[in-house]
C-alpha cells in the first residue's frame, strides 16, 4: 500500500507526486499513455499560450528556444523531470474504478497483462480533460472523415477541410492546414472566432481569411454531417458545405468518470470540493480541470501545480497524525 496514489501523470499529476516524495509520502503515478500523454497529443506544432516559467514544477528549469515554449519542448521536460526525480509511475496502466475509504482504498487498474488492484490511503485524481473533446451531437458526427483531435497537416494535403470551432484550437488548425497545403473552411456559430485566440494567431487568421486563402463562415449551426459535407443553419437559410474531412475542434470538458463512479457529491457539473481539493468522499481529492466540467478554461498548469501543493500538503498532515480524524 502507498501513501498516496494519483491518477493520471500529466503536468499536474507529476506535480502532485513530486509533492508527494518531497514530503515523505510513498506514492504511485498510474497513467493509461505514457508520461505527459496529453501533450505527446497535442497538434505536434503547438506553442504554450504561457510562458516557460509558468508551466515549470518541481524548480527544474525549462529551457525554450523561443519565447513560449513547444509541445515537443514541454513534453520532454515533464518526461525528464520524471526520470531525474524517479517518480514512479506505471505507463500504460488504465484506472477502471476507485473504491474504498480513506485509509483503505482500492484502486482497479488494467494494463497489457490484465487488471489488477493497487491499495493506496489517499487517492489524487488528475485526469485533466484532453481525452473528452466536446461534441455537437448531429447526425454523421462518427463517421470515419470526421475527427475530433488534430495533430498535424500532412494527411489533409490537397483536400477540402472544414473546422469547426473559434477558439485556439480550430483556428491554429486551420492556419497550419492551409499552410499545409488543404483547402480551409473555418465554421464558428458566433459573429467572429473568440477573441481569447492567441494573440500571436488572430492577426494571422484575419490576414488569411481577408486575402482568401481560408474561408470563414460565421453565425453557422452544423444540422448534419454526411460523406459529401455538412449542412449548415445560417441566418439567410441552409447551406451545404462540401467537405472531405470534417475537424470539429470545439473544446473539451474535464474527465470525471471516475469521480462520478466513486459517488462523489457534485454540485451542478463539478464536484463539491474542500479549499484542500478534497471531494465529499473523505481522502480522495481531485486536482487540476478534471474537476471543473465544461469550465476548462479556470484550471491550466500553471494554477493546477498550486492545487497540487495544497492537496499533498493536506494528505501528509493527516499520514503524519497531525490532522485528527472524526
Amino acid at each position: 500500500m502507498v501513501d498516496v496514489l494519483v491518477v493520471g501523470a500529466g503536468p499536474v499529476g507529476l506535480c502532485a507526486a513530486l509533492w508527494a516524495k518531497r514530503l515523505g509520502l510513498s506514492h504511485l503515478v498510474l497513467e493509461r499513455g505514457t508520461v505527459a500523454e496529453t501533450l505527446y497529443r497535442f497538434p505536434r506544432d503547438m506553442v504554450f499560450f504561457s510562458e516557460a516559467k509558468n508551466i515549470e514544477i518541481g524548480g527544474h528549469p525549462l529551457v525554450a528556444q523561443g519565447p513560449k515554449p513547444t509541445r515537443k519542448e514541454a513534453l520532454l521536460y515533464y518526461q525528464r523531470v520524471a526520470e531525474r526525480e524517479g517518480l514512479s509511475v506505471l505507463t500504460y496502466t488504465e484506472v477502471l474504478a476507485i473504491r474504498g475509504r480513506e485509509g483503505d482504498f482500492q484502486v482497479l487498474a488494467k494494463d497489457r497483462k490484465g487488471e489488477g488492484v493497487f491499495p493506496a490511503r489517499y487517492v489524487v485524481v488528475a485526469t485533466g480533460y484532453f481525452g473528452n473533446p466536446n461534441r455537437l451531437g448531429v447526425p454523421g458526427e462518427d463517421l470515419p472523415h470526421v475527427l475530433h483531435r488534430y495533430e498535424e497537416a500532412a494527411p489533409f494535403f490537397g483536400r477540402e477541410v472544414a473546422v469547426v470551432g473559434g477558439s485556439n484550437s480550430a483556428v491554429e488548425a486551420a492556419l497550419d492546414l492551409y499552410r499545409g497545403g488543404a483547402r480551409v473552411t473555418l465554421v464558428h456559430r458566433g459573429k467572429w472566432v473568440r477573441p481569447s485566440v492567441k494573440y500571436w494567431l488572430l492577426p494571422d487568421f484575419e490576414n488569411r481569411v481577408k486575402e482568401g486563402s481560408i474561408r470563414a463562415v460565421m453565425e453557422a449551426e452544423v444540422e448534419a454531417i454526411t460523406p459529401e459535407g455538412l449542412w449548415l443553419s445560417r441566418p439567410e437559410g441552409r447551406e451545404f458545405l462540401p467537405a472531405d474531412f470534417v475537424l470539429v475542434l470545439i473544446g473539451y470538458r474535464a474527465e470525471d468518470r471516475l469521480l462520478r463512479e466513486a459517488g462523489v457529491a457534485y454540485q451542478g457539473e463539478k464536484p463539491v470540493l474542500s479549499p484542500e481539493f478534497e471531494t465529499s468522499l473523505r481522502g480522495l481529492f481531485a486536482i487540476g480541470s478534471c474537476a471543473y466540467g465544461p469550465d476548462t478554461r479556470s484550471v491550466f498548469i500553471e494554477n493546477g501545480r498550486e492545487q497540487a501543493r495544497f492537496a499533498l500538503a493536506a494528505i501528509a498532515a493527516r499520514v503524519r497524525g497531525l490532522t485528527p480524524r472524526p
